[in-house]
């Protein structure tokens, strides 16, 4: 695999990329959830389309404008999305509607802004991007099948500019459904304490992050993502194996690799498979870590890339995400993340 990603849109709960400071400092406060701080629309969205939009819609296309913005794109070739939920607030008011009006008179705005693959069709139609484009609901692997998507369409297109993105927002009602499903914990916990607490389930989140790919590097800053590896386990030792046989694969020498930015959510239920690879395999690496800024979601790996780019055009990683000790140097990166039992390695090089 050599995709070239050069540009980010990011919102989440730690801020947005286009404000100085971002990332902000870790909420100090007992919570259930840590939501997205969106920032002002203005100017980007028209007034009469925004007050129809969801909050994934909205943010989805502020993020994209602003990637697209830095990597000096007006109009992508195609667009690869995914989300593990979809466009929940607009299906759940739909729902909620057709139940409390007797399924009678219902408007179809809602409807027609449920479906999940609407943050890429209004992308596209605002944008003007007639080419190819699909949204991948996998759960955990939904990015990850976006961005091997993008693998397989430049393969066949090469030369063309896709637009690739991540997108998740967080409701009362997928909150209480994934808290019954343990995936977010039911009691309050403070976000600055997620990383050395071990409960069942994590803090619940949501954001968004977009990326231009390409199949040939463009100048300046850009990632390169060597290679990309998704499975599906629930027991801990098939995981760590697996990190041997990633690394083995790609011929890493653990020496070179700058940093290790890793998907801790606080689930005691995977706390041992970040701790032997804390302790053990990337001891002597420098570690970072990102779900303390923003909460869980499905497609928090693509945040966790966000971050990434964003320390290294900033060279800069924000002290607040460092683990052990700082890097010396952003070069050479692995991405090592999780969703309940849905795990995602990444293998990165930054280039200038």
């Amino acid at each position: 695999m050599d995709l070239y990603l050069k540009g980010t849109g990011i919102i989440s709960a730690a801020g947005n990329n286009r404000t100085e400071g971002f990332p902000n400092a870790v909420r100090n406060e007992e919570t259930d959830k840590i939501l997205a701080i969106e920032p002002d629309y203005t100017g980007e969205i028209p007034p009469m389309q925004l007050r129809r939009m969801g909050k994934a819609v909205r943010m989805g296309i502020a993020a994209a404008k602003e990637c697209m913005k830095q990597s000096g794109i007006e109009r992508p070739d195609a667009i690869s999305v995914g989300t593990a939920m979809g466009c929940l607030e607009d299906t759940d008011n739909f729902l909620r509607k057709m139940v409390s009006q007797g399924e009678q008179m219902l408007t179809p705005t809602a409807f027609i802004q449920s479906t999940h693959n609407t943050v890429a069709g209004t992308i596209a139609m605002l944008t003007g991007c007639n080419g190819h484009n699909l949204t991948y609901v996998q759960r955990g692997h939904s990015f990850e099948h976006a961005m091997i998507n993008a693998q397989l369409y430049l393969g066949e297109h090469p030369g063309e500019k896709m637009l690739v993105g991540g997108i998740d927002e967080l409701t009362d009602t997928s909150q209480a459904v994934l808290q019954h499903a343990k995936v977010y914990r039911v009691e309050n916990s403070n976000p600055s304490e997620l990383l050395a607490s071990a409960e069942t389930g994590s803090i619940a989140g949501e954001g968004v992050a977009f990326f231009t790919v390409t199949d040939t590097r463009p100048q300046g800053l850009n990632l390169h993502v060597k290679d990309i590896s998704a499975f599906v386990t629930k027991d801990i030792t098939v995981a760590l194996n697996k990190v041997n046989e990633f690394i083995s694969r790609n011929s890493i020498k653990l020496e070179d690799i700058d940093l290790v930015m890793l998907g801790i959510s606080g689930d005691e239920r995977t706390s041992l498979f970040y701790k032997k690879l804390q302790q053990s395999t990337f001891a002597k690496n420098s570690q970072a870590a990102f779900k303390h800024l923003s909460g869980e979601y499905g497609t928090a790996s693509a945040l966790g890339l966000g971050m990434i780019m964003h320390a290294a055009d900033q060279n800069h990683l924000p002290e607040s995400m460092v683990l052990n000790h700082a890097p010396k140097k952003l070069e050479n990166i692995l991405l090592i993340n999780n969703y309940v039992h849905y795990y995602s390695f990444w293998h990165i090089s930054v280039l200038r």
